[in-house]
């Protein structure tokens, strides 16, 4: 049986400034977490996740006690698929420089760092504690979700840079 995903963009509610400071930070911990590991995937050639797991997760754990466990386990899924894309380009001559250049983040959440609130707001774990963030929905995110669409269980984060009103 064929599975359909589909993705869909929605957009937060601005944020207040101190909430968004606590995404940045977040974001500059997950950046670190996963340059490491791709550069450590890399030079050692290791494309898979479950090894990059095995290999640092415990690493990880000790460098980030403030954050939640699986934010670890997510940034090696990350790292490992970054990896892995790099090496096979680098094996066929189509790469550039010796390690990959990781220009853009978004923060990959699993079922255990974020759970929908109604159908309007993310509660997602962060290093300060759960955070409750408003949605604004559009007229395909209804769609979707009116005619009988799961939503998955794994989900992005991507910070714009613009700070919320207040």
């Amino acid at each position: 049986m064929a599975r359909v995903t589909r993705t869909v963009i929605v957009r937060t509610a601005p944020l207040p400034r101190r909430l968004f400071r606590v995404f940045i930070e977040l974001e500059d911990m997950y950046r670190s977490m996963v340059e490491g590991l791709t550069m450590y995937a890399v030079s050692n050639n290791v494309r898979s996740f479950t090894r990059l797991k095995a290999l640092k997760y415990r690493e990880l754990r000790s460098l980030y006690p403030q954050l939640p466990s699986h934010y670890a386990y997510t940034a090696c899924q990350d790292a490992a698929t970054r990896a892995k894309s790099f090496l096979r380009l680098r094996k066929r001559g189509l790469a550039r420089g010796d390690y990959p250049e990781i220009r853009n983040i978004s923060i990959w959440l699993d079922d255990h760092l974020w759970r929908l609130n109604g159908y309007t707001a993310v509660s997602i774990a962060t290093h300060v504690g759960w955070v409750t963030i408003e949605l604004e929905p559009h007229k395909q995110y209804w769609r979707y979700v009116n005619g009988g669409w799961r939503l998955a269980s794994e989900a992005r984060v991507k910070l714009d840079g613009r700070v919320g009103s207040s």
